[in-house]
């Protein structure tokens, strides 16, 4: 199965905490790269090619998904509708929920392609029609991304076209060999309509077809069946995100194939690249690939082992080969993550746990081929180039625990990011239950005393999927909310936020320490070197325009988030450029799972202390 979900009763990872190809593949190429972007949670700009990639893969599956025996080359986008999938990515019976291929009529088997060639025309057409709204919808989550960088004006679509036609072209000579093959093993089973535990996402439900499959033919394979029996796993566009995983059975890896054939009777793991493959990235691609080859070792009881590793470089149409490692070889690469996610996740390191000490820049020419390594180095080319060491950047403290700002009259005190903590326990009573949504109260209020506070209920449930309002919400019930961001609305009332790691619950033992609502620090003040700044925008359900601003900062303890409404900041905020020693005075906490962010409101101020050098702008 390519699919491999955690067992809850025994996951003690949980899904924040999980390792991965990508984070390791960032350590290995430098600790202190991965420590920023996974710990202090520094997004690198987002260019349009990052979302080009994903709208290119879209769309070959969303061909991929579809039928020559059912569905015309000229039909619109949406023939094959979403898939029906629980929140947690199960999905669900056919016998109880309608899937979207379940009323298609199958074409008489003279209407269907009749060789490689109507089969190829068949396909191509159909990518026509699926790259532009997959391109459309990358434009506009782009568009919304607070680290939006580039020009979308500069995305070829006759090239992003190119691509997705070399990925079927790819696709169609696994189509040819399974003819050739006449189905392969699994043909007369396919016939009978016998369905894998995770069959190839075809808009019909994962049971058995009754009486067989609806294309199925007699004698030797058809096009249209050996179009049928190559189609590879891939995550269905429909399911929900980051639930498609194959998950390490011990918890602490996993990782998401996008192509996995399985038409021979062995299974080959495709990677699709929407890239010439010309760069350092090349080599990372092997490695991640070596690594889901072990995935899928140890989550098949250690019994099956893949039978073909490959690259696909959309972008110089071509297939790389990676040899697939032994058991012995898969054994080593499982024991060396096993040590890194004892390193990297068990605890969280420290900032001098991770170094800034990249390993040397590989060379690759087009199709991921290796070449002479680049006389450039790592950190010339790295976005935290001005804010690390290992650049113009420095570890110590910027600023003194105390500074004097302009028109003060006294020195304000700083506290150090690390420090912060927006988390509170509070015990009260239920004063007042409101919005309710399939019977889950999201606002409440909760009295303590002569004081009151709104709860608002973000997360439903926590990050072990347990209920988050563990106790029936009613007025006068004695509750312990536990763990809950503590924060301030625009109105200076007291907001209690419920996320994932909050948890409301009857309130029976007085053992547990709380906070009264009044005693809790609201205001904060912060300093250190501005990383980036970012802005977005968009549209309420109310119909008016928004917008808000923000800043990534950084000292010697910590960084965090501080985001405000546009109009709240002051002037100095058009001046910043990364590397800017900042002091932010009276700004408010909160947070999202371990992400601490501060709020800016029309009573904060940012002041900048010292400019970084502009000689060179």
């Amino acid at each position: 199965m390519p699919v491999h979900m955690a067992k809850r009763e025994s996951d003690t990872v949980g899904p924040y905490n999980r390792m991965s190809a990508s984070q390791a593949n960032t350590y290995l190429s430098c600790p202190r790269l991965w420590f920023y972007q996974k710990v202090y949670r520094f997004k690198m700009p987002q260019i349009p090619v990052l979302f080009v990639g994903r709208a290119v893969e879209e769309a070959i599956c969303n061909v991929l998904r579809e039928s020559p025996g059912f569905i015309a080359a000229n039909a619109g986008q949406y023939v094959v509708g979403s898939s029906p999938y629980s929140d947690d990515g199960q999905p669900l019976s056919g016998k109880d929920y309608v899937w979207p291929s379940m009323g298609l009529m199958p074409f008489l088997p003279g209407e269907r392609p009749q060789s490689k060639t109507e089969l190829e025309a068949w396909a191509l057409e159909r990518c026509r029609i699926h790259l532009p709204p997959a391109l459309e919808r990358m434009r506009l989550e782009w568009e919304k991304d607070e680290r939006k960088a580039g020009d979308w004006s500069e995305v070829d679509p006759g090239r992003c076209l190119a691509m997705v036609e070399s990925g079927l072209r790819f696709h169609l000579e696994e189509v040819e060999r399974c003819f050739e093959s006449d189905g392969g093993p699994n043909k007369e089973a396919w016939r009978r309509g016998e369905r894998p535990s995770w069959p190839a996402p075809d808009g019909f439900p994962h049971e058995p077809f009754v009486g067989g499959h609806p294309l199925r033919g007699e004698g030797s394979v058809s096009w249209t069946e050996a179009w049928e029996l190559a189609r590879p796993w891939f995550v269905d566009p429909s399911a929900p995100k980051f639930t498609m995983n194959a998950i390490h059975p011990e918890h602490w890896f996993q990782g998401e194939y996008d192509l996995v054939y399985r038409w021979s009777g062995t299974p080959m793991i495709v990677d699709l690249k929407a890239s010439v493959g010309a760069n350092d990235r090349s080599g990372d691609y092997v490695e991640q690939l070596k690594m889901y080859a072990m995935l899928w070792y140890v989550t098949h009881n250690r019994e099956e082992t893949v039978g073909g590793l490959q690259i696909w470089y959309l972008g110089h149409p071509s297939i790389k080969t990676v040899p697939v490692p032994s058991v012995e070889e898969m054994s080593v690469i499982e024991e060396e993550m096993k040590t890194l996610w004892d390193e990297l996740k068990d605890s969280t390191p420290s900032l001098i746990d991770c170094p800034p000490e990249p390993r040397a820049m590989r060379g690759f020419s087009p199709g991921g081929l290796p070449i002479e390594a680049p006389s450039t180095t790592r950190c010339e080319g790295c976005d935290w180039r001005a804010v690390c060491p290992g650049g113009e950047g420095q570890d110590g403290p910027r600023l003194e625990a105390s500074v004097q700002l302009p028109s003060f009259n006294q020195r304000t005190s700083l506290q150090e990011i690390g420090s912060l903590n927006p988390r509170a326990t509070v015990r009260g009573e239920l004063f007042s239950v409101g919005y309710v949504k399939d019977n889950i109260p999201l606002k409440m209020t909760m009295k303590q005393g002569g004081n009151t506070a709104h709860i608002q209920v973000v997360s439903t449930a926590n990050a072990d999927g347990e209920p988050t309002v563990a106790v029936p919400a009613m007025k006068g019930a004695k509750v312990l909310l536990k763990d809950a961001i503590f924060t301030i609305n625009w109105k200076g009332e007291i907001v209690l936020k419920m996320d994932p790691f909050s948890r409301l619950e009857a309130d029976e033992d007085p053992d547990v320490e709380s906070f009264d609502l009044f005693d809790f620090q609201a205001k904060h003040n912060v300093g250190g070197t501005v990383v980036y700044t970012y802005e977005k925008s968009g549209v309420g359900k109310n119909g008016k325009a928004w917008s808000r601003r923000g800043l990534m900062l950084m000292d010697h303890t910590g960084a965090c988030k501080v985001e405000g409404w546009s109009d709240d900041w002051n002037s100095q905020y058009d001046m910043l450029e990364m590397g800017d020693v900042v002091v932010l005075a009276n700004v408010g906490l909160d947070a999202w799972a371990s992400e601490v962010r501060c709020d800016y409101t029309r009573n904060s101020r940012l002041q900048i202390i010292e400019r970084v050098d502009r000689s060179a702008a």
